[in-house]
């Protein structure tokens, strides 16, 4: 198996997108990633257009972070239990190609990979495009599946809803975890109305007093898709966040002039630190999992402020959050709303 020898050999290709987002629970407890990467799976090689040929390799990614002067102890210590490997594969085409000035018949070999980080022992992210993702899903469960098991992460729109109210009510999300900034966020409905299935907003100074998000979440459309400026431990990191499990961390704030290995343990750390908050989230009781009614009663006296007249009726979606939130307590905060 081939490792990365040296710390300035770090590198990666394109966006810092992360397309799958799993949870893992070990099935063997003396489960090792490197080793078994290492002992059992295929190196890559030059294939041929009759066998194309894919393989991994370990990113020595612990390695690299503490190695290098670029990356911060502190960061260091977030992110030292991640491990890296990278798969790589090749393709071939029989295509025209200009060879010495003349246009030749020939195979072509194009050759790409995504990287695969583990932050052990609860969670895998993968680096690539939806297509990678999902190969990297099966490749997991059909080359480790003694080992691990892996499940799918999607966030619920009602978990963006709640990053949206708490930065609008000026609440972080966790001790180490907060919005600077919220800029962009795409809606949408199960039907379209004269507002358009889908609106999205992008480039704002504060979205959570756009009338256009705030006039869709009043008419119960979901929140799929969040864009900001993040704060985690003093650092700043610009992300775009996707329902359907799908992280884009920006090259700005923090992230821009870095080098590739403090952008990607940032990005990591960013991501270990999001995910961990989406499970507590979950696990919160429903009373507190959505909106409290002061929130909805804020957006709709936002929108009147704003000249944004709210001419349809919002019981719907107080409907909707009520019976989200079953229970009496929430019922309770929930009452009074029957005027809006």
């Amino acid at each position: 198996m081939s490792k990365d020898a040296s710390v300035g050999e770090f590198q990666y290709d394109g966006h810092l997108v992360f397309n799958g987002l799993y949870t893992t629970n070990i099935i063997d407890a003396g489960f090792d990633l490197e080793q078994i990467v290492d002992e059992n799976l295929t190196d890559f090689s030059v294939g041929s257009p009759d066998a194309p040929s894919d393989g991994y390799r370990i990113l020595n990614f612990h390695q690299h972070v503490k190695e290098s002067p670029e990356v911060e102890a502190g960061l260091e210590d977030k992110v030292d239990h991640m491990h890296g490997i990278r798969y790589e594969y090749e393709e071939w085409d029989h295509r025209e190609v200009h060879e010495d000035g003349e246009l030749k018949t020939n195979d072509v070999r194009d050759t790409d990979s995504f990287d695969i980080y583990w932050s052990s022992p609860d969670y895998l992210f993968v680096k690539g495009n939806k297509t990678e993702a999902r190969k990297a899903k099966q490749l997991l469960e059909y080359e480790l599946s003694e080992y691990i098991k892996v499940s799918e992460i999607e966030f619920d729109p009602d978990f963006l809803l709640w990053m949206f109210s708490r930065k609008k009510s000026n609440q972080s999300f966790g001790e180490n975890l907060s919005a600077s900034m919220l800029t962009d966020c795409e809606i949408e409905g199960e039907q379209r109305d004269r507002y358009g299935k889908r609106n999205t907003v992008d480039n704002s100074t504060d979205v959570t007093k756009s009338t256009t998000a705030l006039m869709g979440i009043l008419r119960n459309k979901a929140l799929t898709g969040l864009e900001g400026v993040f704060e985690i431990d003093g650092r700043f990191v610009a992300a775009n966040l996707s329902s359907e499990g799908r992280v884009h961390i920006k090259a700005d704030q923090d992230i821009s002039g870095s080098s590739k290995i403090e952008r990607m343990a940032l990005s990591l750390y960013f991501l270990d630190v999001l995910i961990d908050l989406y499970d507590q989230w979950v696990d919160l009781p429903p009373e507190d999992r959505f909106p409290p009614k002061e929130f909805f009663r804020d957006i709709y006296d936002e929108c009147e402020k704003q000249g944004a007249e709210v001419t349809f009726p919002v019981k719907d979606v107080i409907k909707e959050y009520r019976n989200k939130g079953n229970r009496e307590e929430y019922q309770e905060r929930q009452s009074g709303l029957g005027e809006y």
